[in-house]
C-alpha cells in the first residue's frame, strides 16, 4: 500500500511527465498478465527508445497527476479513471508510431488492452479514434510526403525553364550551323 506521501511524489513525478507528453493513452489492461506487459514495453522501446512508457497506475493518481498536469476537464472524463488503468506516454518521438504499436498489440491479444481514450497533442479523442489514429502515416512519412508534394510542381517548372533554355539553344545552334554552310 503506497503511503500519502509517496502517492504526492508519484503524483508530482508523472504530472511533469505529462506535461511533456505529445501522447497520453489510458488503457484498461485487465486480461494482460506481466510477461505481456513486458513484451508491450519491449516493443514501445524498440520503436521509441525511452521516449514512451506503458506504466500501470493507481486511478488517484493518475487523475491527480493530470490535474496537476493542467487537464482541468479530466472532472468531465471520470470514465478514465474507472477500472484498472495503465497510461502510456510519449515524451519523445512520433506519438502516431506509439500509437501503432500498442493497436497491434491489442488486435494479437484480441483486443487487451481495451482502449479508453488519448490526448495527442493537448486534444482529447474517445476510444473509438484509437484505430483511426493508428492508421495514420508516421510523421516521417508524412513529412516525406510533404516534400515530395512540394518538390513535384518546381521540378515540374525547372524543366519548362530547361526546355525553354533547350529550345533556345538548338535555335542558335541552327542560326549558327547555317551560317557556317
Amino acid at each position: 500500500m503506497l503511503t500519502r506521501k509517496r502517492k504526492e511524489e508519484l503524483v508530482k513525478e508523472i504530472s511533469e511527465s505529462l506535461k511533456n507528453s505529445s501522447l497520453i493513452l489510458f488503457s484498461d489492461y485487465k486480461g494482460l498478465n506481466v510477461k505481456q506487459i513486458t513484451d508491450l514495453r519491449r516493443r514501445l522501446r524498440e520503436k521509441l527508445g525511452s521516449g514512451a512508457r506503458y506504466r500501470v497506475i493507481k486511478n488517484s493518481v493518475a487523475y491527480f497527476a493530470m490535474k496537476e498536469a493542467g487537464y482541468e476537464e479530466v472532472d468531465e472524463l471520470s470514465y478514465l479513471f474507472e477500472g484498472p488503468l495503465a497510461i502510456l506516454y510519449v515524451e519523445e518521438g512520433d506519438p502516431i508510431e506509439a500509437i501503432k504499436v500498442i493497436y497491434d498489440f491489442s488486435k494479437e491479444t484480441k483486443g487487451i488492452p481495451s482502449f479508453k481514450g488519448l490526448y495527442l497533442d493537448g486534444k482529447f479523442f474517445g476510444a473509438e479514434e484509437v484505430e483511426n489514429l493508428s492508421k495514420l502515416p508516421s510523421k516521417e512519412q508524412l513529412l516525406a510526403m510533404v516534400v515530395r508534394g512540394v518538390q513535384g510542381p518546381i521540378s515540374g517548372f525547372v524543366n519548362v525553364l530547361a526546355g525553354t533554355l533547350r529550345s533556345l539553344l538548338y535555335a542558335l545552334n541552327a542560326i549558327k550551323d547555317k551560317k557556317s554552310e
